[in-house]
């Protein structure tokens, strides 16, 4: 199985942090080994500018990372997001990283094969008619915040996020938590592939695998600290501990 992780710089000033710890990875490729992992970055808002001076950079080799590079820029205007999506898609050119933006429905229809991927929340718009306007070549995931919302996922939804797992203060408006049993609920409901977001600690990690996720989003238990990347590495080993 190959396991998937979600690297993510949020929305309350953690972007520096995501953007520091990208670097570390850029200068010591060798410090984190692909070899069935999936990983994910995401980088948040309102930041998201300062994170294009970073991949401008020439030769970055972000399909060592990532298989999946998500932007959260809720308080960028049209142009300025497009403008960063081109900088990303150039940056991972040539390399198997799949290209994510959140919410933004109008965008998504606008830059075509900018972009393979549109995650989309409860309160955007309805996936089916998401998927009409974007065409058939982007992916769309969906976020999933309690059990009844699986009953109403539509066919055009190639994964979905659940969550809170666990009490989160990474999202101010964030719902209760659904609890391990919550989250083992939806996976049994659903065959939909599921990642697991909120509240997720290292300690955590491999329960939630063996419960049947996909792949784990993890914020503050990596950034909300001094020591970011070995924060990192204590999740890597988590995952490959057994």
């Amino acid at each position: 199985m190959q396991l998937q992780v979600f690297l993510v710089a949020g929305t309350h000033g953690n972007e520096i942090n995501g953007i520091w710890l990208f670097d570390q990875w850029q200068k010591s490729p060798l410090l984190i080994n692909t070899h069935g992992i999936k990983t994910y970055q995401v980088i948040g808002n309102p930041e998201a500018k300062k994170a294009g001076k970073l991949i401008k950079q020439e030769k970055i080799e972000i399909n060592l990372y990532y298989s999946s590079f998500q932007l959260r820029a809720k308080n960028l205007d049209e142009n300025n997001i497009i403008a960063l999506l081109k900088d990303i898609r150039l940056a991972i050119h040539n390399t198997n990283t799949k290209l994510c933006i959140n919410d933004n429905v109008s965008v998504a229809s606008k830059v075509g094969n900018l972009i393979d991927i549109l995650h989309l929340g409860q309160s955007d718009a309805h996936p089916d008619k998401a998927k009409r306007i974007i065409g058939s070549d982007i992916e769309i995931g969906l976020s999933i915040t309690n059990e009844n919302q699986i009953d109403y996922i539509p066919d055009c939804v190639d994964y979905i996020g659940v969550g809170p797992i666990y009490k989160t203060n990474s999202k101010d408006d964030a719902s209760e938590p659904l609890g391990e049993n919550g989250l083992k609920n939806i996976i049994l409901k659903t065959n939909v592939p599921v990642v697991a977001i909120g509240g997720i600690s290292t300690t955590k990690v491999s329960k939630l695998f063996e419960l049947g996720v996909s792949g784990v989003a993890v914020i503050s238990n990596i950034l909300n600290n001094e020591n970011h990347l070995q924060n990192f590495l204590s999740l890597k080993k988590q995952i490959y501990k057994d």
